[in-house]
């Protein structure tokens, strides 16, 4: 055997497969959850399973020595530890997900050992002086096949690495994780992040004004423009860069104490800029546009981001076509918004989307706008209460999972991300202080109106502080509550979809929830429709109330409590966006109370508030 070169070089891969087993296996014993993330595989609890896996492979490896040592002596362990490689592969394939990888590891050993074995022993059958191995007529087409099985390996690793492969950045930091960490949607919506950052340069036509996707709302921190990336969405990459919205989008207002004050982000409470129907809008414009071809989008991708060919190829030939057609399907999805009021920013219907496309119940023509909610203080709940405006659900762990469902988190994002991280730093959030310090005097008056007129419904004590109020009885539009309905919420108990995700408390009720009123001065527009500008034309008759007014400021108004608006007027909305209260599901009808209170009693009672 010392002259056969064939099966010399057999046992020397043969060793290399061994000691490659073996450092893989101490790896995953040692950090077992690194080797999961890395490889985007899911979750293991406990770890003892994959570690056993990889001890398992260690004891199979000594069975791979003796043809290590001598594959003539040894044959059955040389066929053994070749045979073994390709039941990893095959195994490996069927699999799938980041498990590809480890198939591709035993192909990459057992594909050499079985041409140096085949080839070897039957050189040594023929003896010494035996002429060539392979008859001349089977050599080429040996090479050849040897060629298209490397060329295959080497073309599915590419493209496992270019569509497939996952890397999630960590945040070490919770509020940092909140505004820019996954929720495990990045597969079923998220976009390509060079094709989502160009969309503005080349669609900038399409947008409410040329200031890119700032004019949509969105907020990027100081320091972090280059980055691209606003808060709330994450930028992962599975395959190429993608983009997707998280909670942030929604739980995360900006503000300026000041017109002249730099503007600042308030994790956790209720958004005021983002515009998610324009948004909507705006993704489905595109992509009807004739203008979403490769030969237009990659230029100004490439001003982003130098491309390499093999990138310009995948992005010409399968990601573009792919995200186009993943737009056009959502925005198919989203065709029953156009017969229903925009959203305006700041605003969404949270669960219509639901009941349409997740639970597949049918368009029942309901509308369920209304302002983003704040979360300041969930933590301090009592188990039970309810939650959302129309309290129709009392678990804070089923709202996280479900809001999370709605933006389109799947089973193996749910599997791989960290979503109770997210639910204890809710848990923990508290609301910031105010930063307005009015006449001490008044703030001590408005406290004793406030006792006499507000505090039990809105004080943290109050006797119907989170009780949800009957219609009848607070009066205001009625919409958002006959959108969800007792059929949406059987359904929702009941919704699986491969996975049982252990949803019970969703609940019906008539009315809506009213909340504690801390941070109040972060809170404006205000009722669960946001038809009310400021607290102070809260506390004015329903008829005297603005019946139109711009929304989408950051500059707070610690006077009226709210943020700046203004009138309707031609021209306005390059400073906003106009909200019409005469609109199905925006009335600003109902919450009369304290609207009879005299004017001095009024301005205790902001000055107060403006405390909270």
């Amino acid at each position: 055997m010392a002259d056969n070169r064939q099966l010399l070089w057999f046992r020397r891969v043969t060793w290399l497969g061994i000691v490659a087993n073996i450092l893989v296996s101490l790896i995953s014993i040692a950090a077992t959850s690194d080797v999961l993330v890395i490889l985007d595989l899911p979750p293991a609890d406990p770890l003892i399973w994959p570690r056993f896996g990889a001890f398992l492979l260690i004891l199979l490896s000594f069975f791979y020595i003796p043809a290590a040592i001598d594959p003539v002596r040894f044959r059955f362990s040389a066929w053994l530890a070749i045979i073994c490689r390709f039941g990893g592969v095959a195994f490996f394939a069927i699999a799938g997900g980041g498990y590809i990888v480890f198939g591709l590891f035993d192909f990459a050993f057992g594909l050499p050992e079985l041409i140096l074995l085949t080839i070897g022993l039957r050189r040594l059958a023929q003896g010494p002086n035996a002429g060539p191995t392979i008859a001349p007529r089977y050599r080429r087409w040996l090479t050849l096949l040897c060629i298209v099985l490397v060329l295959g390996a080497g073309g599915a690793w590419i493209t496992y690495d270019h569509l497939f492969r996952a890397e999630f950045p960590a945040y070490a930091d919770d509020e940092e994780n909140f505004k820019y960490g996954s929720i495990g949607n990045d597969e079923a919506t998220g976009l390509p992040f060079l094709v989502w950052r160009a969309l503005p340069s080349v669609f900038a036509d399409l947008l409410p004004h040329p200031t890119g996707y700032a004019s949509l709302g969105m907020v990027w921190e100081p320091g972090r423009e280059h980055e691209g990336v606003p808060v709330g969405f994450s930028k992962v990459r599975i395959g190429f860069d993608r983009i997707s919205i998280n909670c942030a989008l929604c739980h995360t207002p900006i503000a300026r104490i000041s017109a002249d004050a730099p503007p600042r982000v308030y994790p956790g409470g209720a958004s005021n800029t983002i515009d998610i129907f324009a948004y909507q809008k705006f993704l489905s414009d595109c992509a009807r546009d004739p203008r979403f071809t490769p030969d237009i989008l990659l230029p100004a991708m490439n001003r982003i981001q130098k491309l390499s060919l093999l990138d310009r190829l995948f992005y010409r030939y399968a990601i573009i076509p792919a995200t186009r057609k993943g737009l056009l399907e959502q925005a198919e999805r989203f065709s029953w918004t156009v017969s229903r009021p925009p959203w305006g920013p700041g605003r969404i219907d949270p669960f219509n989307p639901v009941k349409f496309g997740m639970l597949h119940l049918e368009d029942d023509g309901t509308i369920g706008n209304s302002v983003m909610q704040a979360l300041w203080g969930v933590g301090a709940r009592k188990p039970g209460t309810p939650f959302h405006w129309d309290g129709l659900n009392t678990s804070f762990h089923e709202v996280v999972v479900s809001s999370a469902l709605g933006d389109g988190m799947t089973r193996a994002g749910f599997e791989r991300i960290d979503l109770a991280r997210i639910e204890r730093y809710l848990l923990a959030s508290t609301a910031p202080p105010s930063p307005f310090k009015p006449d001490l005097d008044l703030v001590q008056r408005g406290q004793t109106i406030f006792a006499a007129n507000c505090s039990a419904c809105h004080a943290p004590d109050g006797a119907q502080t989170l009780k949800v109020i009957a219609l009848a009885e607070v009066g205001t539009d009625r919409h958002r509550d006959d959108m969800w309905t007792a059929r949406a919420r059987d359904t929702y108990n009941g919704y699986r979809e491969g996975y049982n995700w252990g949803f019970h408390s969703f609940q019906k009720v008539e009315g809506y929830l009213s909340e504690p009123l801390s941070a109040l001065w972060l809170r404006g527009p205000f009722l669960h429709n946001g038809s009310v500008p400021t607290v102070a034309d809260l506390l004015r008759p329903p008829a005297e109330r603005p019946a139109t007014f711009l929304i989408g400021s950051i500059v707070v108004d610690p006077v009226h409590i709210g943020f700046v608006s203004g009138p309707c007027t031609p021209g306005a909305t390059l400073s906003g966006t106009c909200f019409d209260t005469s609109l199905p599901g925006n009335s600003n009808a109902g919450h009369s109370y304290g609207t009879g209170l005299p004017q001095e009693d009024k301005k205790a009672l902001l000055a107060y508030l403006l405390t909270l």
